[in-house]
């Protein structure tokens, strides 16, 4: 494998996801949510900072399947180190914490699919429920008064990745 100025452009930026993730996790004092939310953040690093802020016209095309797969591998360590990071500090109930479990395999069966037959369609068919489950069980939870709300939260979080998935996934392959 010959690997090209792009590629370790690529490499290195998902290294720095990796390495955000921890710093954000690990040596940050804030709640929980906002370091989802940050973790969020961190997934313009690869792509959209060096395209449209720095002005790399050069840099990886992100809807190449270079970029897609190496974008989605780097999503999942940092979400594995989410999830850990979660199981041991957030105090969920077990139901929750299996929850999340399994969310993020779901996750995983989705992104197997994709990396072994480079179709983004299977990212639809396994949206990516985990990260933002997770946020909306951290606000809830630093909220209480939310507790309340709990089903119409998670309900309009499943909603709205079905529909951010349809449009990332399927949407734009078709547009092509």
């Amino acid at each position: 494998m010959v690997i090209t100025n792009k590629k370790m452009l690529l490499f290195i930026s998902a290294f720095i996801r990796i390495i955000s993730t921890i710093i954000i996790l690990y040596f940050l004092n804030i709640p929980i949510f906002i370091k989802i939310l940050l973790i969020i953040l961190t997934d313009f690093i690869d792509c959209d900072i060096p395209r449209y802020i720095f002005g790399y016209k050069n840099w990886a095309n992100c809807s190449e399947n270079l970029y897609q797969k190496t974008d989605k591998i780097t999503d999942t360590i940092c979400y594995a180190l989410l999830l850990i990071y979660i199981l041991k500090n957030a105090n969920l109930s077990t139901n929750y914490n299996n929850l999340i479990i399994l969310l993020f395999i779901y996750r995983l069966i989705g992104l197997y699919l994709f990396l072994i037959n480079s179709n983004r369609v299977y990212l639809f068919y396994f949206p990516n429920f985990f990260l933002e489950i997770c946020l909306g069980l951290m606000i809830i939870k630093y909220y209480p008064t939310l507790e309340n709300f709990e089903i119409t939260i998670i309900s309009f979080i499943i909603i709205y990745k079905i529909i951010q998935e349809y449009f990332m996934h399927v949407r734009k392959i078709q547009i092509k």
